[in-house]
């Protein structure tokens, strides 16, 4: 990439930026969230805004915040976990002992990196140039060839800056990169003291760190020197150990890379060879530079060795064809000399073969391969030896033979100039590929073929869906048009818009088919198949023109009704006449005022449906969007002109009425209008008090609990203090409301006046504001002990719910503090207008907000509040956990009663007399409900106890029998009647021992109900069975018995006697004298006790009789009858039997009457007692 010059001082930074990873994340955060909050409103995905409101776009920043704490923990943790590594690997090369060459050598290749970099100046530097390794064992002349052939240099000393020297040198020209390891890391000899397998590990490290540095091909060949004098004139086991190194190295350099390499043999010192100088010193400069060996023509195979024999026999015969000339050229000695050089490399061949064959067998494994044989001699010492000689005096044992050195005057590089420049660098790609790097590269093509894939399939089917959803919408536009047209136009006077629903509704769905279009600002929307552009125009024109025509004045019609009923010069007609303007113009247009205003509007016309104020909203929504009533007048739109006509009369009279008003209520009510769109939603008390409310308080409106933030101490500090600086743009829209065309001008000193007349009426609504909201707040009623437990828990425990409803008063009435120091500052705070509403509004509160000062002292009003009402919780507490609560709750009415001890609940009554409202209210109630709450949790109780011992009774012994059931052929036992029904029988006794308390006894008095927790039914049963017990038993417990008297009347003509018998008490009667018989019933407790009327005929006939047996055969038989003449004090009876009668008077006592069959029939015991 070409930077422009402009750049290239900043070329260096802007590649390390590009290729920064975590550089480009960063700048994609800071892109992400600069985009949300700069062009978040109008970003539109599919056809939702996901960013349009401003919770929306604080989401947002919270996620991305989210993600980028998570990020950065994650590479924290990363960074930590790598000097937790770190610090174990030092710990563990504090014991190493070989640790400091480590490092030393770790340096020197970090400091070399660094350099290299700067001199290529390339983020891929590693690969710029091709990198070689050069083996050979010591004396090979591998460091004379690089330096000498080669002209390879040093681009960072190994003793510079590192410490001590290390074992190999990186070497570099223009061509190639070179690792040259000294001897000691190729026959690693590791043989130091203290040191084990030093040589081995810094061998290792440095094959890792080419690896690593260059992980897709960490070599591209391996450059290996031989001294070929010394390998022909060494013995065989010089060579298997010369081998051995050579292969082992060979095998690491394959184990690591991963890569099999080209392996260029180079053979040296050529000139050790008896005759060199006489063979080439009259070679040109050319020839010396060009290269003598063989570069093999297919890799990695066998062929090399046939390749190799061509080459050197090739030479020897271009040496041998040389020979004639140069015989006779030279003297006797040089002839010696060349013709000895010949016969030595003649045998060479058969030395070198062999070796290079056992140097890369690896027993059918893959290995490295050879690429060519070369010769050279990079300098010329002199030091000559002939094979042939040596070998012979050896055979004979004649001793080494020594030759004379002969004279070099300049040294210079034989064939190695054309083979650096031309030869070894010429094949970087024959090297192979890292199989891990291969495999790490598979993985990551086939990962990437997969997600390519899955994108191909994503992208092809989001075309299609796409492709679908402008398809379908356009059918979905011809669907609606076509319902629209079919749908009748209803003709019905509306006043909210609902009964244009059906007509709106299609044409809506038609407009909106393919979303939006005024939204959608790039042309790629739905990948550029998006046909909004073309369509929605035309159907929206319609919508439009329906809107204007029918929706608007719709509405228009109800607030029309609403600003007629409104009372004059109120704020709520100045609203509906705001509201109306906005609809009609849109240049004063407030959308979230009207929105607000119509919201509130339509949930009160249509409550519980949601679904249909959503639908109205939608519509008004476009409406406030697209339509401008007033201008279309303005253009001379004939139909616009006549739909507004209605409304055209009735704004100008409301008008004219508000603007007779004062301009200080005119514009405070603007200022009241325009603070319910400015500010935020309306302070709740319920969600201020907290999640206590529910069990503590209660409202008869909650609507007098959601205070307009108006009224509030941030409404007054940061809306209302402001204004005095817009009242002029609050006289502007109150002006525009109005259509006020004058343009009124106001000195400073009317401002003064009017800010101070608002203020007034301010703070006079502020004050009435509060006190509604606490006078609409109560403690609600304790059904149970639970409820009176955990509301006391609420007000005590960590809600604070009364001390947090006194609180948020507190906050919102409280006066800003005033500086310490005095003089012209505390001055100024004093006079400014918020400390002197505020300070208004304070003393307005006093007496409340006492209750809270002081509150940490341990005198202080609400703690000694909170300690009464922690005795009660431990009162209530001890009754709940009580082995049976309802024994507990009895005990402690029964101490009421008996006025024995005062409890918490009294306590708590004191207390809450010397409290000021509303917190003597919040008490009393506490304690009312409270005291409630353990009553019925007694009563509760007692109505198990009523059910066992009396309504299992009644229902076995007496429901559904006789005399409580006239017809039933069933009787109650005497025996269960007195059981029951006597005094200290089964229903006095539960009476006088449970009931009575909470029936006779004043227990209404802790309440402001004065009747009693029994149900009404069962005192009135209770009652019944009252009189039951005086009618049938004496006070003297005597049991059960009924004195009456009774007195034969008459008898008919065709009888002569009538004889009644009562339970064997005779009152016999014949026409004649009447006498009144003293009666008691029963007369026998005796089952088979009969009684029996019994009328004798004046024929001579058989006496016939009425008669009836058992106990209540006495009481059956004096109600059988045919009743009459009821008086308070008696009654009569005639018994009609076999065509004559009788007639009978009883007298009885009118307030215990027996015979009364109301009071029996009546008697029916509950089986709840409230």
């Amino acid at each position: 990439m070409k930077f422009p010059l402009a750049l290239t001082a900043f070329k260096p930074l802007l590649s390390k930026i590009k290729n920064s990873g975590i550089t480009v994340l960063i700048l994609l955060w800071f892109a992400c969230l600069i985009f949300v909050w700069w062009k978040g409103a109008d970003f539109v995905f599919g056809e939702y805004k996901p960013f349009e409101t401003l919770a929306g776009r604080w989401l947002t920043t919270a996620i991305l915040v989210i993600v980028a704490i998570v990020f950065i923990s994650w590479k924290m943790i990363q960074r930590l976990k790598t000097l937790e590594a770190r610090q174990q690997e030092d710990k563990k090369k504090q014991h190493n002992p070989i640790r400091e060459e480590i490092e030393t050598q770790r340096r020197y290749l970090d400091h070399w990196v660094n350099k290299f970099k700067r001199i290529i100046e390339r983020q891929d530097y590693q690969y710029v140039l091709p990198w070689y390794i050069a083996l050979g064992i010591e004396d090979s002349g591998k460091k004379t060839l690089l330096k000498e052939g080669g002209h390879f240099v040093e681009l960072y000393d190994s003793g510079e800056g590192v410490g001590e020297p290390v074992q190999f040198k990186l070497l570099s020209n223009e061509q190639a990169v070179i690792l040259c390891p000294k001897h000691t890391l190729i026959a690693q000899q590791d043989n130091i003291e203290n040191k084990p397998y030093l040589y081995s590990k810094l061998w290792n490290q440095l094959l890792n760190w080419t690896a690593e540095t260059r992980p897709r091909q960490p070599l591209n060949g391996i450059i290996l020197t031989i001294d070929l004098y010394q390998l022909v004139t060494s013995n065989k086991e010089q060579k298997d150990q010369y081998i051995k190194q050579l292969h082992q190295r060979l095998n690491e350099i394959l184990a690591i890379t991963q890569a099999e390499l080209p392996i260029y043999v180079i053979m040296t010192k050529l000139d050790r060879f008896y005759g060199f100088e006489s063979i080439y010193e009259t070679l040109t400069a050319a020839q010396k530079e060009s290269v003598l060996g063989v570069t093999f023509e297919i890799n990695g195979t066998t062929e090399w060795k046939l390749e190799l024999q061509s080459f050197w026999q090739d030479w020897l015969s271009q040496m041998n064809a040389m020979m004639p000339a140069l015989l006779f050229r030279d003297n006797l000695e040089k002839q010696n000399q060349i013709f000895s050089y010949i016969r030595q490399l003649s045998t060479a061949i058969e030395v070198i073969c062999p070796f290079l064959e056992q140097l890369i067998a690896n027993g059918g494994k893959s290995f490295h391969f050879f690429k060519g044989v070369y010769l050279t001699s990079s300098t010329q010492t002199g030091k000559i030896d002939n094979v042939f000689v040596q070998s012979a005096s050896e055979q004979y044992q004649l001793g080494h033979q020594t030759y004379s050195t002969w004279a070099v005057k300049n040294t210079q590089p034989y064939f190695s100039y054309t083979l650096f420049k031309e030869v070894l660098f010429s094949f970087p790609n024959l090297a192979k590929e890292s199989r891990r790097w291969k495999k790490d590269y598979r993985h990551k093509l086939k990962l990437f073929s997969i997600v390519g894939g899955i994108a191909a399939l994503g992208f092809i089917g989001l075309w299609q869906y796409y492709y679908y959803k402008n398809h379908n919408a356009g059918i979905n536009v011809l669907e609606q048009v076509k319902t629209f047209k079919e749908i009748k136009i209803s003709e019905q006077l509306d006043y909210y818009g609902d009964k244009q629903l059906p007509i709106l509704n299609p044409i809506r769905e038609a407009t909106l088919s393919y979303g939006n279009y005024h939204e959608t600002q790039y042309w790629l929307k739905d990948m550029g198949l998006y046909q909004g552009y073309f369509i929605g125009p035309y159907v929206e024109e319609t919508y439009l023109k329906l809107l204007q025509l029918k929706f608007l004045p719709a509405i228009m019609n109800g607030l029309l009704v609403q600003l007629n009923e409104a009372e004059p010069e109120s704020e709520e007609k100045l609203e509906i006449l705001r509201v109306m303007r906005m609809l009609d113009d849109k240049t004063g247009r407030d959308d979230n005022f009207v929105k607000d205003f119509m919201k509130k509007y339509w949930s009160e016309q249509f409550k519980g449906q949601k679904a249909l104020q959503d639908n109205l909203m939608s519509h008004l929504d476009y409406s406030l969007q697209h339509t401008d009533w007033f201008n279309g007048r303005l253009q001379g739109d004939e139909i616009l002109i006549k739909t507004y006509q209605p409304y055209e009369l009735p704004i100008k009279e409301a008008q004219d009425e508000l603007s007779r008003s004062s301009i200080y209520n005119r514009v405070y009510q603007n200022l009241k209008i325009k603070a319910n769109s400015v500010l935020a939603a309306p302070l709740d008390y319920r969600d201020e008090i907290g999640s206590g409310f529910d069990s503590v308080y209660f409202s008869n409106n909650d609507e007098f609990l959601k205070i307009p933030r108006f009224f509030t101490e941030h409404g007054l500090k940061n809306y209302f203090i402001k204004q005095d600086s817009h009242l002029v743009e609050l006289i502007a829209m109150d002006s525009w409301v109005l259509n006020l065309k004058e343009n009124l001008e106001y000195s400073d000193t009317d401002r003064e006046k009017m800010l101070e007349r608002i203020s007034e009426q301010y703070v006079n609504d502020y004050i009435a504001t509060w006190r509604s909201a606490l006078n609409n707040l109560d403690v609600k009623e304790f059904e149970t002990l639970s409820e009176s437990i955990t509301a006391i828990e609420k007000i005590t425990g960590g809600e604070q719910s009364l001390k947090r409803a006194l609180q948020v008063l507190s906050d919102n009435t409280q006066p800003p503090a005033l500086p310490n120091e005095e003089g012209k500052t505390l001055q100024q705070a004093v006079e400014s207008l918020d400390y002197r509403l505020m300070a208004h509004i304070d003393q307005s509160f006093s007496d409340e907000k006492s209750v809270l000062q002081s509150a940490d002292a341990k005198n202080s009003a609400i703690q000694s509040i909170y300690q009464k009402l922690s005795d009660l919780h431990r009162y209530l507490l001890s009754i709940q956990n009580a082995p049976d609560s309802g024994k507990a709750a009895l005990r402690a009415v029964q101490f009421r009663v008996d006025q024995k001890s005062t409890d918490p609940i009294l306590e708590l009554q004191q207390l809450a007399k010397t409290m000021p409202q509303p917190v003597s209210r919040w008490l009393e109630q506490i304690a009312e409900y409270s005291w409630r709450s353990v009553l019925k949790s007694a009563i509760v109780s007692l109505e198990v106890e009523w059910n066992e011992k009396v309504v299992k009774k009644y229902k076995l012994y007496i429901k559904g029998r006789y005399p409580f059931a006239s017809q039933s052929q069933q009787e109650v036992p005497l025996s269960e009647f007195s059981r029951f029904f006597a005094p200290g029988g089964t229903i006095d006794s539960f009476y006088e021992t449970n009931l009575k308390p909470f029936i006779e006894s004043d227990l209404s008095h802790i309440t402001d109900e004065n009747s009693s927790l029994i149900r009404p039914d069962v005192v009135e049963q209770l009652e019944l069975a009252k009189r039951i017990k005086e009618t049938f038993f004496n006070s003297d417990n005597d049991g059960i018995g009924v004195h009456f008297s009774i007195e034969p009347l008459s008898i008919s003509s065709n009888k002569r006697r009538s004889v009644l018998n009562l339970d064997g008490q005779i009152v016999d009667y014949a026409h004649g004298l009447r006498k009144k018989t003293h009666v008691v019933w029963p007369n026998s407790m005796s089952n088979n006790v009969e009684s029996k009327l019994t009328l004798v005929s004046v024929a001579e006939k058989s006496p016939r009789s009425l008669v009836f047996k058992g106990p209540w055969a006495q009481i059956k038989l004096l109600t059988s009858g045919k009743i009459s003449n009821i008086k308070a004090g008696s009654f009569d009876v005639r018994y009609d039997v076999h065509e004559g009668y009788a007639t009978y008077r009883v007298y009885i006592d009118e307030s215990d009457n027996p015979f009364s069959w109301d009071m029996l029939r009546k008697f029916n015991i509950p089986e709840t007692l409230y």
